[in-house]
């Protein structure tokens, strides 16, 4: 592990990984699906709890899980050091993000169907791209912004606002709430990541949650019978076991490998949610699915060739290759 607060961890960079498999990306692949399998579970231990407890006792113990995570991934408990930080009102402000995005999301997990929820929030990197265009000036072409548009009415597709009652209502703010704030969670990561280690940013990330819950816990704490204390437990080592996996399928897979694989929470959602709690998504919210996955897989196509040809521009200029393929270079995205 590096003591550097300016770089990431070397303990969690791809060179730190003994015993390269044959195939890296393919263990970076299942170790992220396994990290979304147990999301589901957690998803699952979470709304089958909630008839005894409130939101902000699961959020509590999610919020603890990934405490736990910070210094597993920091090798060490020495808080202080680990919590060192080039700006600690970013980090103030990135952990209240990820606190109030997750009480909106048990909310919405609450009273909506696990399936509904899990689509909608599937619009995340939609509106990490919007964002990432207003705020930090990235730039996005018109097919890209084309795909972000139709994302966000696949979501109305599920929401359907036009049919009243018979829609998912206003309880469709939970889940919007949630993802805009993750939006804003991801574009800080962004800036911190230049200054801060994987360690640092990930250990700040539950601080806000687990202090405001501690301590407003007099108020809402109701003491769990022993099937509700394993789903929470359940919540928090699979919710834990989860974050700390997606960082483990890093060090073998980039993002833009693994990213198409996310959308797999929605199959695992649709069918817990069949199985469990006997909801299946209607034709509306499949159509508003599927909308959102293509969006979402054509911005991802699209920041993947943007990254090649950059790679391709810097290898022209530095002489290690061919700036373009074919003699022309990937259209604007």
């Amino acid at each position: 592990m590096s003591d550097s607060h300016g770089a990431p961890d070397r303990s969690l960079a791809p060179g730190a990984v003994s015993g390269k498999p044959a195939n890296p990306h393919l263990t970076g692949i299942l170790l992220f699906l396994a990290a979304i399998v147990l999301i589901n579970g957690s998803d699952i231990a979470a709304k089958l709890s909630f008839g005894n407890i409130s939101v902000f006792q699961v959020a509590l113990i999610q919020a603890l899980g990934f405490l736990a995570t910070g210094f597993i991934a920091a090798r060490s408990l020495n808080a202080p050091r680990i919590l060192k930080t080039s700006s600690w009102k970013l980090q103030l402000l990135r952990s209240s993000c990820v606190f109030i995005s997750a009480l909106c999301y048990y909310k919405g997990l609450e009273v909506l169907a696990l399936a509904d929820i899990i689509a909608i929030i599937l619009i995340g990197p939609l509106v990490v791209t919007v964002l990432a265009a207003v705020v930090l000036k990235e730039q996005v072409g018109p097919r890209r912004w084309a795909a972000c548009f139709a994302g966000f009415a696949g979501a109305m597709l599920i929401i359907r606002p036009w049919l009243g009652t018979e829609g998912i209502g206003w309880n469709a703010l939970w889940p919007i709430g949630c993802v805009s704030l993750y939006a804003v969670h991801i574009i800080i990561t962004r800036h911190l990541t230049a200054t801060d280690s994987t360690s640092t940013i990930i250990l700040w990330s539950p601080l806000v949650g687990v202090t405001v819950l501690t301590l407003a816990a007099p108020f809402y704490w109701v003491w769990p019978d022993a099937t509700t204390w394993m789903g929470l437990i359940a919540v928090a080592v699979f919710s834990g076991a989860s974050n700390g996996l997606r960082i483990r399928s890093l060090l073998y897979a980039p993002a833009s490998v693994l990213a198409p694989f996310g959308y797999a929470e929605i199959v695992g959602g649709t069918i817990a949610g069949f199985l469990i709690f006997g909801t299946f998504p209607d034709s509306w919210s499949w159509a508003g699915i599927a909308v959102i996955i293509c969006s979402g897989l054509y911005v991802w196509h699209r920041e993947r060739i943007k990254g090649q040809a950059a790679k391709s521009r810097l290898c022209a200029i530095f002489g290690h290759g061919p700036a373009q393929e074919n003699g022309r270079l990937p259209e604007s995205d």
